[in-house]
């Protein structure tokens, strides 16, 4: 038996080509397929006519890659060349990609997404991408492997607390409810804040911020990966439990032109129904991608 190579990305904003495109770099250097992505929450999922909060709004104008979703949800020629049932093999990606809500989204788009609360619903042209509603699980099995995903989108409130109503940026009572009544235990949690008081491990200044909810899921449930974002730092291994490995990934794009995000998209590899390991992308080839070159490599 094989394994398979499970895509992790950060906070995408919209910037879904330069994931791709990293993604399939990645498979022709290293001989693999990537089986499945999964991505911690702010995809950038705004589809046109363009709902934008205001700082997604600030970024798209120096910034057009932030509404990237737009070619993915009409089937533009961008989209249609990765994802499309025609897709050269220089440009395809096989795998689909499983996205939870961040603070960054359409909210009352997903909000309407029919049939979200029995698992995960498509949001592109191709049937390729996919939304997965907090508390919802999800068990992705392939060629003899198995394993169990499940997530907590959105953040908490000022008061670190889940909200009645959705709607908005805030997971909500129901959305909370919905992971902690989760019977079997999970393989891979996703959750877009990083837990309470763990957040201090990716910079001190994070000191008091992080989500409840989170913490007291990992602490109670065991989940045996954990996946989290939001704060647009270093990727990194986060330490505050011994039964759950825990990472922060960085947002996936370019905080200067010439230079990927450290530690924005990582491989879990996964055998049967147990993990081998997780690692950052960190690869020499990677410094070739920057934000005016990567479209064309």
């Amino acid at each position: 038996m094989g394994h398979l190579n499970i895509a992790i990305l950060g906070d995408t904003h919209g910037h879904l080509t330069l994931a791709y495109r990293i993604l399939k770099r990645w498979q022709e250097e290293e001989g693999q397929r990537i089986d499945l992505i999964l991505q911690v929450g702010d995809f950038g999922a705004f589809p046109p006519p363009y709902r934008l909060d205001k700082a997604t709004k600030r970024f798209a104008e120096s910034d057009p890659d932030e509404l990237g979703f737009t070619a993915y949800f009409q089937g533009e020629p961008e989209a249609e060349e990765i994802l499309g049932p025609d897709a050269a093999e220089h440009r395809r990606i096989d795998a689909d990609t499983i996205f939870i809500r961040g603070n960054h989204e359409d909210f009352s788009y997903l909000c309407e997404l029919a049939g979200a609360d029995e698992g995960p619903v498509p949001v592109d042209a191709f049937d390729r991408i996919h939304y997965l509603k907090s508390g919802v699980p999800f068990t992705y099995e392939k060629d003899g492997h198995s394993l169990r995903i499940a997530g907590l989108g959105g953040i908490a409130d000022e008061d670190g607390n889940p909200v009645k109503n959705d709607g908005g940026e805030c997971y909500t009572r129901q959305d909370v409810k919905r992971l902690f009544a989760l019977k079997e235990r999970l393989d891979v949690f996703l959750s877009h804040e990083p837990p309470l008081d763990a957040a201090i491990g990716i910079h001190p200044k994070y000191a008091g911020a992080g989500s409840r909810a989170a913490r007291e899921f990992i602490q109670n449930f065991q989940p045996t990966y954990h996946f989290c974002g939001h704060y647009h730092e270093e990727g990194q291994e986060i330490f505050f439990t011994s039964t759950t490995r825990s990472y922060h990934m960085n947002a996936v794009g370019f905080w200067r032109p010439h230079r990927l995000n450290p530690g924005c998209i990582g491989i879990l590899q996964w055998q049967g129904a147990r993990a081998i390991g997780m690692s950052f992308l960190d690869a020499p080839w990677l410094k070739e991608y920057t934000k005016s070159t990567y479209r064309y490599l």
